[in-house]
């Protein structure tokens, strides 16, 4: 899902339905990705005075007023929160456990309040949740992956008759061996200090998210507390269409019911609601502002924008490359809801995710030990060097903003001149 290359299982049965397509590969002269990646380009020669582009100037702007309107004197709170957000990504998750380790590093890295985690975000989200002690194990364990451990693929044609085209029994394994009694203790003893980790799956039957609270899971009592703990995060991670999705039997007015839960990229590749936030209803009252100053850490496994390449004019590359589009254009609608619900608030948002330039691997359900080091280097480097962070939601870049056009002669400033054919 969003912030990543396209997943392969969304799109395994649009391409069964298309595979009697034809072969022949029609490409159009494609301008190379330094130049494409210029989404804000300015008109060579412009017939009008070139609009400017003020949405996050006017969405900060209008939550400046209602603050302002209804809190005139608000009371600041007396703690400030630190909440973390971690997306989904599949293996760009090496990048999201390098930003954790160098954080640490950096001697700055806060304890977390909240910790909201979907797909391999909700898997790293126990370690982030747990603390910097747990980095060396998730550093070790996301470094080091391989295909085998994750899935095994099926025989072809499964998709006909199966739920998936490939099994989660290695993944549900590893999720075993990780995540074990001591990790349940950990995470409820945390819980106990008033501490919160959330995990999202998609609801197959409703087509919604569902949010589980990870802390009051470990710290229930049931006596299948940790095979419940653990079926959440196999849940999080099945990719619908490529891993089967996983059942929970549960009980609604004294019947018992089934539903399916699937990767939670499906619905959010990242959340933070405002029920996961540390306020009660008491907070709100009077001119308090409960979590003014408080901090949202928002960390995406992956790249906030695609990278560019060459569409085939193919039924299915045109599908794939609109998929593509779609999947990444709604985590970034999630990002700025975030970013909203923080200005709201009066919360400092921080997002970090993979450089656009980054030669990044272009499947996400590659686990390849290699390239993954070179991901947990990258992260950890951005973080140490100051880099990894920016305060803005994607689109507020002066290079990532979309300008009407007015005609078809463009300037990309600051990109080198290089060829325009198609690669």
């Amino acid at each position: 899902m969003p912030m990543t290359n396209i997943r392969p299982g969304l799109l395994t049965a649009f391409l069964v339905i298309l595979f009697a397509t034809g072969c022949v590969s029609r490409r159009s002269s494609c301008a190379p990705p330094q130049l494409a990646r210029a989404s804000g380009l300015i008109s060579a020669n412009p017939t009008a005075e070139e609009p400017s582009v003020l949405d996050t100037d006017l969405v900060k702007s209008l939550a400046d007023r209602l603050r302002t309107a209804n809190s005139p004197d608000f009371t600041a709170p007396t703690k400030r929160a630190k909440i973390l957000a971690l997306s989904s990504g599949g293996a760009y998750g090496a990048y999201g456990v390098g930003v954790l380790a160098g954080w640490t590093a950096t001697g700055t890295r806060p304890e977390f309040d909240v910790v909201t985690g979907v797909s391999t975000g909700a898997l790293i989200g126990t370690y982030a949740f747990l603390g910097s002690n747990y980095d060396r194990r998730a550093a070790e364990l996301y470094t080091s992956l391989t295909d085998r451990d994750v899935f095994r693929r099926r025989l072809a044609g499964s998709l006909l008759w199966g739920d998936s085209v490939a099994s989660s029994a290695p993944l549900k394994r590893l999720i075993e061996i990780e995540v074990d009694e001591n990790i349940l203790i950990a995470v409820a003893k945390a819980h106990a200090c008033g501490r919160r980790f959330y995990v999202g799956t998609t609801n197959l039957n409703t087509k919604r998210l569902v949010i589980w609270d990870m802390g009051g899971i470990a710290s229930s009592g049931r006596p299948d507390s940790l095979e419940l703990y653990r079926k959440v995060l196999l849940a999080s991670a099945a990719i619908p269409g490529f891993l089967p999705p996983v059942e929970f039997d549960v009980t609604i007015n004294g019947q018992q019911f089934t539903e399916l839960h699937a990767d939670g990229g499906a619905t959010t590749g990242v959340f933070v609601r405002a029920s996961t936030l540390p306020v009660h209803g008491q907070d709100l009252k009077g001119s308090s502002s409960p979590l003014s100053g408080s901090d949202v850490y928002v960390i995406v496994s992956g790249k906030l924008y695609a990278d560019p390449n060459c569409t085939d004019r193919r039924t299915v590359k045109i599908g794939e490359s609109s998929l593509q589009s779609l999947l990444y254009s709604q985590a970034r609608a999630e990002l700025f809801r975030i970013y909203t619900l923080c200005l709201l608030g009066g919360m400092n948002y921080h997002l970090a995710s993979i450089p656009e330039d980054f030669p990044a691997p272009r499947e996400a359900m590659k686990f390849n030990p290699e390239e993954s080091r070179k991901l947990y280097s990258a992260g950890f480097a951005a973080v140490t060097s100051g880099q990894a962070w920016r305060a803005t939601p994607p689109g507020a870049e002066a290079h990532e903003q979309i300008r009407p056009r007015t005609g078809n002669d463009f300037l990309a400033p600051g990109a080198a001149s290089v060829p325009t054919t198609a690669p």
